[in-house]
């Protein structure tokens, strides 16, 4: 059944009063779920926000409890289950799914939805495939969909491009969107090391997953920039339309051969899109950035974006990418935003597809961003 089909279930309403408490409840306790709960429990800032932690979700909540640190596991109030029916049937008001995985992700998202709560989401499948039909259900049952840790991490490239830009006409977004790749490759610019070894760091430093494939092969990026397309240009695009190259294949060699060309080596996510011919260029790739650039100065699990406006130019914007601590910095920044004013509902956006969507063969057309190719 599609989403926007639904009928309006009936719900309990909270109320907008700045006082009133804001019960959260979270579907997942993995790395990002874990460093979400410590904030809400350990910082008294967020207790005089009104936010409340009450429910905790996980397959293995008992051990996850147990295992927890004392502060978090003994805190008053948590209710820790194994069954999300638990918390979607509760009372909370705001549901933050941070599980991972697009299928059961989708359908938690939307029966949380319909059972009157707003919901947080830090899956960017999710939100690149199945967003235009939550967002119009989150419209219909007088709730929110925020997803700012979908897209950047700690970065707040949602915010920036859906609100801040908003009286601008986009022309371009070129980004680093996944901190995993970024670490990897900037770890071998660095210390001249094998992709392997650089993987390894990453792993255990928390940026990556046992399995690194989607990130280095731009599955990641390529959803993330999906995101980006509907809110910059109001456009609806599968992920799976929009080209991507692998990372995996970048050496060594690679970056002793950009370095001779005055630059170094970026996974980057591009696009820009030409309204008067409905085509769209969009494409995810590790590329040749001038060492002078935005990107190139980007190191770590750093996010960066430079997106033009036609009439604003340039705007930089950059930030943690990865890990557990830099997505619940926009987890909890989202949680604040509907927190504050529970009573608003968010129009769906009206997206339409482009008629053309070009890939890597456009790669070399921005030499005034400083890269050249992709590699």
């Amino acid at each position: 059944m599609r989403e926007d089909s639904l009928s309006v279930n009936s719900f309990h309403t909270s109320g907008s009063s700045p006082t009133a408490r804001c019960r959260v409840g979270l579907l997942g306790f993995g790395t990002v779920g874990r460093a979400i709960a410590r904030r809400l429990t350990g910082d008294p800032a967020f207790a005089a926000r009104h936010l409340e932690l009450t429910h905790i979700f996980d397959r293995r909540a008992r051990e996850k409890r147990d295992a927890s640190t004392p502060a978090l596991g003994a805190h008053a109030g948590i209710l820790w289950t194994s069954r999300v029916d638990e918390v979607l049937t509760s009372d909370v008001d705001i549901v933050v799914e941070a599980i991972g995985g697009a299928d059961v992700a989708v359908d938690w998202t939307r029966a949380a939805l319909l059972a009157g709560k707003s919901v947080v989401t830090c899956n960017k499948q999710v939100v690149a495939r199945h967003g235009p039909g939550l967002l119009r259900l989150a419209a219909r049952q007088g709730r929110q969909l925020k997803f700012e840790a979908a897209v950047g991490g700690a970065m707040p490239i949602v915010r920036a491009v859906g609100d801040g830009m908003a009286g601008d006409r986009i022309t371009r977004i070129v980004a680093i969107l996944n901190g995993t790749t970024n670490a990897v490759l900037s770890r071998m610019e660095a210390l001249g090391c094998p992709l392997g070894e650089a993987l390894a760091s990453a792993c255990a430093n928390g940026y990556a997953e046992a399995d690194p494939s989607d990130d280095l092969d731009g599955s990641d990026a390529r959803a993330k920039l999906a995101i980006l397309c509907a809110l910059a240009f109001n456009l609806r695009v599968d992920p799976d339309r929009i080209e991507s190259r692998s990372s995996a294949a970048v050496a060594p060699g690679d970056f002793d051969d950009a370095r001779r060309r005055g630059g170094t080596i970026r996974q980057l996510a591009h696009a820009a899109y030409a309204p008067e011919a409905s085509a769209l260029t969009a494409w995810v790739a590790p590329a040749l950035v001038s060492r002078s650039s935005l990107f190139a100065r980007t190191t770590g699990a750093q996010n960066a974006a430079v997106i033009s406006g036609a009439f604003a130019g340039d705007i930089s914007i950059s930030g943690a990418g990865a890990g557990g601590d830099a997505t619940a910095v926009a987890v909890i920044g989202d949680l604040i935003a509907i927190a504050r004013d529970r009573a608003a509902i968010v129009p769906a956006p009206s997206l339409s597809r482009p008629a053309t969507i070009h890939g890597l063969a456009n790669a070399a057309r921005c030499p005034e961003l400083n890269y050249a190719e992709a590699v």
